[in-house]
């Protein structure tokens, strides 16, 4: 079974075509948001099932079951008989980001759409712990949720790759920013350094517990598209959130956004460079992110189903929340700067380079031999001196004995 891998924001209705969902599958993309119109969501769902596609459908009706509106579950139940049928349909869109205030509506459906389509669970993403700090609350808000609505999945975004004007960028490093952004927003004279906000592993933390808790599969949405106070990514940070979402035990994977949101979103949040441009044009993303897929795609068959085991850090990290490498699963200790190690069943370990802007390498200590799986071709090579030079942000796939 493939890894599945989704995005937010994807193809607009204007746009939408048979050529444009090969399109999406090219670039390493599973499974397609469909959130159109009634009519849409079927032709879509007809050209997924043809293009061995999934899909994860929004109709409006939904709407009208969260705002609680008179006849929801009618409405509701005349639009499963409209979709029940497509093979592509995977789950059904409820919620993006609920407050706690909204668990017990949210748990409401839930329980309906599972009595009246068991087939096809509900999906809802969650906020990110940025939001629902501090720790303790977010804790109880992830809880709350499992307890409330019984997810099949659990979902959350966490984006932390920011920027910040500063008046010098003397000992800091700046941010990249893409021309368009600059001139849009008319930050041509302006400074801005590049920084990681924090959290972003403890999130990582708080979902794999919760999640391996109630035994449900999980995925983050990154952040790939330029906004906001989010600088333009590399390839290497791009890389760094994709293979930390793995080294963690993630099921699934989504990124934000897939098509470009247009001029109509307007400043500060103006949206540049997502993996295909405002109008229609590929952008330079597109090919990263199909590499990084296909990358993703060779570590998820090698793992085969093993289950996550532990995940440690080596080298100094601020969120309170990981767990310092001190020896495991018969890797006796770990040569690096900054490093994430995902260990999983089958004496199998991802690990990731925490430098997303640098090369790193890494020198592995254990009793026995140490292979690494050629991303390229998939194949297991021994390593004999177990060093291993670690593109920026880069994640790679090991096996012990």
């Amino acid at each position: 079974m493939s890894y599945p891998i989704t995005y937010w924001y994807g193809i607009p209705e204007a746009f939408v075509c048979r050529e444009r969902l090969q399109e999406a599958k090219e670039a390493g993309f599973t499974v397609i948001e469909c959130r159109y119109s009634k009519e849409t969501n079927l032709r879509v769902l007809e050209l997924c099932a043809e293009l061995g596609l999934g899909a994860f459908v929004y109709d409006e009706r939904m709407q009208l079951a969260v705002d609680g509106a008179d006849g929801w579950e009618d409405a509701l139940r005349a639009m499963i008989r409209d979709y029940r049928d497509c093979p592509a349909l995977l789950q059904w869109f409820v919620k993006d980001e609920p407050t706690d205030a909204l668990f017990s509506v949210l748990g409401r459906i839930a329980a309906f759409m599972r009595e009246n389509d068991p087939a096809h669970p509900v999906y809802i993403n969650l906020l990110p712990l940025v939001a629902v700090l501090p720790i303790e609350n977010y804790e109880r808000h992830v809880r709350g949720f499992l307890e409330a609505v019984h997810p099949a999945l659990l979902s959350y975004d966490h984006y932390n790759l920011m920027k910040r004007e500063v008046p010098s960028l003397d000992g800091l490093v700046e941010a990249a920013m893409s021309p368009e952004c600059r001139a849009r927003n008319h930050w041509e004279d302006k400074l801005f350094a590049a920084y990681d906000r924090g959290d972003y592993y403890n999130n990582l933390e708080i979902i794999r517990t919760e999640a391996a808790r109630v035994q449900i599969p999980w995925m983050q949405i990154i952040l790939l598209v330029e906004h906001w106070d989010y600088r333009w990514l590399t390839e290497g940070e791009v890389r760094w959130e994709a293979f930390t979402s793995l080294a963690y035990g993630s099921s699934m994977l989504s990124y934000f956004t897939y098509w470009t949101p247009g001029v109509a979103h307007t400043e500060p949040w103006s949206y540049h460079h997502g993996i295909i441009e405002s109008d229609g044009t590929r952008g330079e993303k597109y090919e990263t992110v199909k590499q990084i897929n296909r990358e993703l795609q060779t570590l998820h068959t090698a793992l085969d189903g093993a289950a996550s085991t532990g995940v440690f850090h080596v080298g100094p990290e601020s969120d309170a929340l990981v767990h310092p490498f001190a020896g495991f699963a018969g890797l006796q200790a770990v040569c690096a700067e900054r490093a994430v190690l995902g260990f999983f069943e089958n004496n199998l370990f991802v690990a990731v380079n925490k430098l997303h802007h640098e090369e790193q390498t890494m020198t592995f200590t254990c009793a026995g031999p140490l292979l690494h799986l050629d991303k390229k071709t998939g194949t297991w090579l021994p390593l004999a001196d177990k060093t291993y030079r670690f593109a920026p942000g880069d994640g790679e796939l090991f096996r012990l004995g």
